[in-house]
């Protein structure tokens, strides 16, 4: 595509990929404006970007499932509820540290119990000022181990690949 050329002649409001509204620029001469707009609209705005970029950093720096669930102690005790609205919450207790999470699944909720236990032991590679929620990621605390920690954060379980489809027998019956 050409770069565009001459005055601007309007500025519109338009939406980008993450729902964003932003200023799009029309060119006096603009022979693929209507390309431009749709690349547009298919991308983030930059402050989505960097959101972006920064939780991914975060969920990066979680234990692994294998890692948060081997490292409880003896004697750890998880309870959960499921709410009206569908939603779980539970709580882990072990150690003396409390924890809470709130998810969609049981799943997602218990790997956020442990996660979240750990960090509030001191035991997981996040920092304090990187324990913000992150959709679709676990639940962080932003406490140290010596104080109780009762966080309530949204944790996303994974949604499972659909099972692959069972290819057709060639044998011919009998």
């Amino acid at each position: 595509m050409g770069v565009p050329s001459g005055e601007i002649i309007a500025r519109p409001m338009v939406a980008r990929a993450c729902g964003c509204l932003q200023e799009f620029q029309h060119y006096t001469v603009d022979k693929y404006r209507e390309q431009r707009k749709a690349k547009f609209q298919k991308t983030r705005c930059p402050v989505c970007v960097a959101k972006l970029v920064e939780e991914q950093r975060i969920a990066a720096t979680l234990p692994k499932k294998g890692e948060a669930f081997k490292s409880l102690p003896t004697g750890a005790q998880i309870s959960m509820v499921r709410r009206a609205d569908n939603t779980w919450t539970g709580t882990l207790i072990a150690d003396g540290t409390t924890v809470e999470a709130v998810g969609e699944g049981p799943q997602g909720v218990t790997l956020a119990l442990a996660r979240n236990w750990l960090l509030a032991r001191g035991a997981g590679k996040a920092t304090p000022a990187a324990a913000t929620p992150a959709p679709a990621a676990a639940a962080k605390p932003a406490a140290t181990a010596a104080t109780p920690v009762k966080p309530t954060a949204v944790a996303a379980a994974p949604k499972p690949a659909p099972a692959p489809k069972a290819a057709p027998s060639k044998a011919k019956p009998v």
